[in-house]
């Protein structure tokens, strides 16, 4: 079914191609007013008035269809047009400064210890640095892609961390768990840029964010006389293990078990957001399966809640 309409959009992403009869074309995201994207395609793209690039205001014209279980918009034209950036960028639904309090509130609540307490204030009086973790997103797709993701993210999982913390208190340091849930991305402020599509850095592509949030907890420790050399050492650990496995990025496995702690904590934060993230993107309704997501590798059931 396809539904014809006109409307502006901000390019978020784009890739040139061209057809097996070498009719180039756009593959494209496109992200609204609302920051909800969508994937867009437009065939015989050389007659275009000007250029694309990621992050042009554009005004289109074209038809809503499906593509392989997918919502997808052909576009037949396609204008440069006014706009401010910010606004087409997707956000998160929660306020940035709520997140901000809570974050302070419950790190402080659960971290006694004068040093790990320091390590915190000079973290977020890093101006800079913190206002950056404020707005960035998790990632630049699949969870948490969004201004304000790495804020919310880290979020629930020093929540998490507290929570599971408690539940194995006599074998697990909270502190140092709900510690490495703060650091454990603080790296992305570094690897992630500030451009309309969240691409990454130079030094993103060529250190990434274990090796950039290492060396920046290390920069911070390095201010408080007599910071514990073991705690820095199990604190760096967590950041270069939270992925869990060497395939996966991280430059060491899991060796503590607040670092396991940490990995599984952010795996399923991470899947639950990509779980509404497809949700929402495809406005799924309860009792129905979203399309197939290549990162979990399968359909996933959107189900009403089983009556008492």
């Amino acid at each position: 079914m396809e539904l014809n309409f006109k409307k502006k959009y901000m390019i978020f992403s784009l890739v040139t191609a061209a057809t097996k009869d070498n009719r180039p074309y756009l593959r494209m995201v496109l992200s609204d007013d609302t920051g909800s994207t969508i994937n867009a395609i437009m065939f015989d793209s050389n007659k275009l008035s000007f250029n694309p690039e990621k992050g042009n205001i554009i005004e289109v014209t074209g038809a809503l269809q499906n593509y392989n279980g997918v919502a997808q918009l052909k576009i037949n034209t396609m204008e440069k047009a006014d706009g401010n950036a910010d606004v087409f960028l997707p956000k998160s639904q929660n306020d940035p400064s709520d997140m901000v309090q809570e974050l302070k509130t419950v790190v402080l609540k659960h971290v006694k210890s004068a040093y790990f307490r320091q390590l915190f204030i000079i973290f977020t009086e890093d101006t800079e640095i913190f206002n950056a973790f404020t707005m960035k997103p998790a990632a630049k797709s699949v969870h948490h892609a969004y201004i304000h993701g790495l804020l919310e993210h880290t979020l629930s999982m020093v929540k998490l961390s507290a929570i599971i913390a408690d539940f194995y208190e006599k074998d697990v340091n909270k502190e140092l768990l709900v510690m490495g849930a703060l650091f454990h991305d603080v790296g992305k402020v570094l690897e992630l840029g500030n451009d309309n599509s969240f691409d990454y850095t130079d030094e993103g592509k060529l250190l990434g964010h274990l090796l950039l949030g290492i060396e920046l907890i290390n920069s911070y420790a390095a201010q408080i006389d007599g910071f514990p050399k073991n705690a820095r050492l199990l604190l760096t650990h967590l950041i270069a293990s939270h992925h869990g496995q060497l395939e996966f990025g991280s430059p060491k496995r899991p060796k503590t078990k607040e670092a396991m702690l940490l990995h599984y904590i952010d795996n399923i934060d991470a899947k639950l957001a990509t779980f509404d993230a497809l949700f929402n993107k495809e406005e799924t309704k309860h009792g129905s399966w979203s399309s197939y997501d290549r990162s979990l590798e399968r359909q996933l059931y959107k189900h009403d809640l089983i009556p008492e």
